[in-house]
């Protein structure tokens, strides 16, 4: 009888904790971003850095502005694991001079935490109508 009670408390304890499991990952797991468009004819030159945390992904970025054309996206902060892919959508997001770019297939997340960073940035340099 103890035996049936004491496998019946572990299974609990297991399901328990596999139900606890489900919900924190659910919790933390990045969620698509709505990504705008900037106009580069409204942004100064200049360098801005621009931040995004997407729940656990987190994208600290530098975009060199200049003639209203990007120059220059660093990744300045991603997760390590992804950094390739952070760095191919930056590329893809200078070489296009837009955020209008597909996601990296496998990396959606990571794409659109790092285009949402650059937009951050890019917003910095937006020029203030003058009155």
């Amino acid at each position: 009888m103890k035996n049936k009670q004491a496998r019946n408390i572990s299974i609990a304890v297991v399901i328990t904790l596999l139900a606890s499991f489900v919900v924190v990952a659910s919790l933390l797991r990045p969620s698509t971003l709505d990504i705008g468009r900037v106009d580069l004819n409204t942004v100064e030159d200049g360098t801005y850095i621009g931040i995004c945390q997407n729940k656990v992904l987190f994208a600290v970025v530098k975009v060199e502005v200049s003639g209203h054309e990007i120059r220059g996206i660093e990744i300045l902060e991603h997760k390590k694991s992804y950094l390739p892919q952070a760095e191919m959508i930056a590329g893809d997001v200078l070489a296009g001079q837009s955020l209008e770019v597909d996601a990296i297939s496998g990396a959606t997340l990571t794409s659109d935490t790092v285009k949402k960073a650059i937009e951050d940035a890019l917003l910095q340099g937006i020029q203030l109508p003058t009155r």
